[in-house]
């Protein structure tokens, strides 16, 4: 079936660069990708934890490069390889709801130690991890969302100290409903958010 987010025959994603060759776009999206993240470490949006704040969180990043960014998902989506089917772009907002909900719920998220409190945080990225509501740049955004929770729950993740590829398994893991492993790799990274600064770079995947 055609993908109406990518150009004919190819699986290049259209961008407003017209780049139509997928190493030159990636290295495009990568810097332009670095740039927001550098704004959202200035200026973060507003920490409402809600889908809106998702949508203007991945707008931030991709906006440059994407028509689409920040918008919800027009097609179906299942990550290449595993199995694990998103959910179906008819039920984004409604599920989107209960996902977020449940994540401004969850009073562990604000005073537990670190171990419980990366438990719970991957659990609700595999809940995250499972919406996936745009067409691609689902993991970058979800994390800089992340990372703000865990800042205002007295935490920060170290992204250097968590390996891409790791993360990329564990995550669609959790999406599949086993976060044991992303919430190992989440306490290994994660740290008392006064010990020290550091910029709040997002992992570079997908």
């Amino acid at each position: 079936m055609p993908d109406r987010y990518t150009y004919p025959n190819s699986e290049v994603l259209k961008n407003r660069f017209s780049l139509v060759e997928q190493f030159a776009l990636s290295r495009v999206e990568n810097g332009l990708v670095e740039l927001g993240l550098a704004a959202l470490a200035v200026s973060p949006e507003e920490p409402t934890f809600r889908l809106s704040h998702l949508q203007a969180i991945h707008r931030r990043l991709f906006g440059e490069l994407y028509p689409w960014a920040g918008e919800l998902r027009q097609t179906d989506k299942e990550a290449r390889g595993s199995g694990v089917v998103h959910c179906r772009p008819e039920f984004l907002e409604t599920t989107a709801e209960d996902v977020f909900g449940a994540l401004r719920d969850d009073i562990l998220l604000d005073g537990p130690g670190r171990d419980v409190f990366a438990g719970h945080l991957a659990h609700h990225w595999g809940a995250l991890a499972m919406l996936d509501p745009f067409r691609d740049g689902n993991t970058r955004a979800q994390a800089v969302l992340l990372d703000q929770l865990s800042r205002n729950a007295g935490w920060r993740i170290s992204w250097a100290d968590v390996d891409p590829d790791w993360l990329k398994e564990a995550r669609l893991a959790a999406a599949a409903g086993d976060p044991g492993l992303l919430g190992k790799l989440l306490a290994r990274a994660t740290v008392p958010l006064a010990a020290g600064k550091c910029r709040m770079p997002a992992p570079p995947v997908a």
